[in-house]
């Protein structure tokens, strides 16, 4: 037998397709439309879980962005404001209003289990090899026969992603290791993370919640500012 929190930080895919099956694939698609996939369609069948249905990163990263925020969802915006080179604001753009897609506690033990992902799982090398230690989450991605890597991370106040693949489905990354979102798609964003680390772009003591204490994790030997898999990997197309 295997938890839940074992098979999402080890990527077992059959117990998520036991999980699908047990709370229905319209249930599943439902709370992934509440949740930020609002534009790609998705097929209400078993095989959902597996990712047969094509989703944008935008709409990844959107949904991953509503359990970061407690379960709300904010729509993304590019532009929020429009200066002119003195600084005087020309235009302004609100927002849409955000929408409750799943209760706090939800959202909160979804990040939880998640953590395990990099702290022991298959998203492992976000502290292993970039050395970062904040309070993240994520998770890993490969889509059916290696056609798509993906990986998100979650900090309270980032989330990004990384996809991997091809416009043409029918073509494949063509390996099982360079097809895993842990070796193609989690690179790009450890790399971009551990920059925005540095660059104090968010603040490294901020956690999801207040009573969070961080488990240790094995110091790495060498912080590395990039992952030299990350262009072995494009030999594959040469």
């Amino acid at each position: 037998p295997m938890t839940l929190r074992d098979a999402l930080a080890q990527s077992n895919n059959r117990v998520t397709a036991q999980l699908m099956q047990r709370e229905g694939a319209a249930k599943v698609a439902q709370l992934a439309r509440a949740m930020g996939v609002r534009d790609s369609p998705l097929d209400a069948v078993p095989s959902l879980a597996l990712g047969t249905s094509p989703v944008t990163l935008k709409e990844m990263v959107s949904a991953y962005g509503t359990i970061a925020n407690r379960g709300v969802y904010v729509a993304p915006q590019m532009i929020t404001h429009i200066e002119d080179r003195n600084g005087k604001v020309l235009a302004a753009f609100g927002s849409a209003p955000p929408e409750r897609a799943l209760s706090a506690s939800a959202a909160l033990t979804l990040v939880d289990v998640m953590r395990d992902v990099v702290d022991r799982g298959t998203g492992a090398d976000i502290r292993m090899r970039y050395g970062i230690r904040d309070d993240v989450a994520g998770k890993t991605g490969t889509t059916q026969d290696n056609a798509d890597g993906w990986f998100i991370l979650m900090h309270p106040q980032l989330v990004a992603g990384a996809w991997v693949g091809f416009d043409d489905g029918s073509v494949t990354l063509r390996s099982n290791y360079w097809g895993a979102g842990a070796h193609s798609a989690l690179p790009i964003v450890g790399t971009f993370f551990d920059d925005a680390l540095r660059a104090r772009a968010i603040d490294p003591r901020v956690q999801f919640s207040p009573d969070f204490r961080p488990r240790s994790a094995p110091a790495p030997a060498q912080r590395r500012r990039a992952h030299p898999g990350l262009f072995d990997w494009l030999r594959l197309f040469r």
